[in-house]
């Protein structure tokens, strides 16, 4: 439903993304798309012919932020399943400009319901480009990366992505020109490994592929850059389960990132995939689990049946793994929360992303999962909010837009029926969803979801 000229919401404990104590009784007006006032009720009155919304045991906090999605191909993008989530901003790593541009176009034309679209653009490969993923990807020839770089940033890309064959001289110098051109870049790190992305500039690395610097030396590739992101992905999982995180070379990485400042987006829902497979607890699934979640009739057929499947793959191999296999991958999955929540107390910077549609992952929804799992890292669940919210925005140089409840910022805003502090999973109780001024209820979203 469409506000009226302003909008307020009285009474709510207000979560404002910040890291600041929550304040009680709060209010907090929007005009138009933004946020003109927030603060506490007795001194933030409701403008005179306001509609409000009562927040009185409620909780108010920032729309989220999923810093890595791919938006793909029509029938896989669903923008109103995101906002129906709570997801008010999406950075797709990974498209074709006409497409995403038309994306865009949709939702800010009010033709489709979702979130703020922000990309990169297609991601820049120095190599040969991987077949699977030729249609969200560019070759580059590494003479031309200021020229590749200078073409997007005119194009009106909100930062640059590097894939896999991209090396770290190449590196360098197309973070140099992004950074000229007042953009952020991210990084899906094989032929570029470890801390060489923070010393080429790198501003976030993506998934766990940073801690590949870590391997056993028996185990290093000579040249990572020629595996496909799946056989990169699997090889982590033959020794991740038997690295010490408290070791002195993983705190030297955690240094070299921090010292560079180059963020991590480990996207750890992606990996959940093969312990939730074996039956383990990888969160509150209820909502992306095709056997439990009441979406999958909502979706278009073909990708319904898609995640369905996806889902059966792992849950099969699964059932055929050995207790070896299976302690394996236990303790590799152990590892990896445990590095992630090692970099976050060394004092990096973590990001929330989901890597959606990857690997059954479902728009929006997912994203709630990846929080859970942040706060079992060790994040607590401020930490787990801003990173989804502050840090984002902070990382995409947005931070006057987006990410915070304060006068001046873009109105996103989730109004939750329990309180988030207490329980990451209370992210999930969304009565209201307000983007950009506009406030939703997601069971209006979910019902207008098109079938086709």
């Amino acid at each position: 439903m469409a506000t009226s000229t302003a909008l307020a919401v009285q009474g709510a404990v207000l979560i404002d993304g910040t890291g600041r104590p929550p304040m009680q009784d709060a209010t907090v007006v929007v005009e138009g798309e933004r946020l003109t006032a927030a603060g506490p009720a007795a001194t933030t009155p409701a403008p005179p012919g306001a509609q409000t919304i009562d927040g009185r045991g409620k909780f108010l906090m920032p729309g989220l932020v999923d810093m890595h999605v791919h938006v793909y191909t029509r029938d896989k993008w669903h923008p109103e399943l995101f906002l129906a989530a709570g997801v008010t901003t999406v950075l797709d790593l990974g498209g074709q400009l006409s497409d995403l541009t038309a994306y865009r176009g949709a939702v800010a034309s009010g033709a489709r319901s979702g979130p703020r679209i922000l990309f990169t653009g297609p991601m820049l490969e120095e190599g040969e480009v991987y077949p699977g993923f030729a249609g969200f990807c560019r070759h580059v020839d590494a003479d031309r990366i200021e020229t590749e770089v200078d073409a997007l940033a005119d194009a009106g890309v909100d930062g640059i992505k590097l894939y896999v064959t991209t090396r770290p001289e190449t590196a360098r110098r197309a973070c140099a020109r992004a950074h000229a051109r007042g953009l952020p870049v991210f990084m899906h790190q094989h032929a570029t490994w470890g801390a060489e992305a923070a010393l080429a500039g790198v501003d976030s690395v993506e998934h766990l592929n940073v801690f590949g610097q870590l391997a056993p030396a028996a185990l290093r590739m000579a040249e990572p850059g020629k595996l496909t992101p799946f056989e990169y992905g699997g090889w982590l999982w033959r020794w991740f389960g038997d690295l010490d995180p408290r070791a002195d070379h993983v705190r030297r990485l955690y240094d070299a990132l921090i010292g560079a400042a180059t963020a991590l987006d480990p996207t750890l829902v992606l990996y959940a995939a093969r312990p939730g497979a074996l039956g383990d607890d990888v969160g509150d699934t209820s909502m992306d689990d095709p056997e439990r979640t009441r979406l999958l009739p909502l979706l278009p057929s073909p990708v319904s049946k898609e995640l369905v499947g996806r889902w059966a793959e792992r849950r099969t191999a699964a059932r055929g793994a050995s207790e070896v296999t299976r302690g394996k991958t236990r303790r590799a999955w152990d590892n990896m929360l445990e590095v992630v929540g090692g970099f976050h107390r060394a004092g990096g910077v973590v990001l929330a992303g989901t890597d959606c549609p990857n690997v059954a992952i479902v728009s929006g929804y997912s994203l709630h999962r990846e929080l859970e799992l942040l706060v079992r890292a060790g994040l607590s669940p401020m930490e787990a909010i801003m990173a989804a919210t502050r840090r984002p925005a902070e990382r995409l140089g947005k931070r006057d837009l987006l990410g915070t409840i304060m006068p001046g910022r873009s109105a996103d805003l989730l109004v939750l029926a329990a309180d988030p502090l207490a329980d990451i999973r209370n992210v999930r109780r969304i009565e209201r969803v307000i983007a950009r001024g506009v406030a939703h209820t997601p069971e209006a979203l979910l019902a207008g979801l098109p079938k086709s």
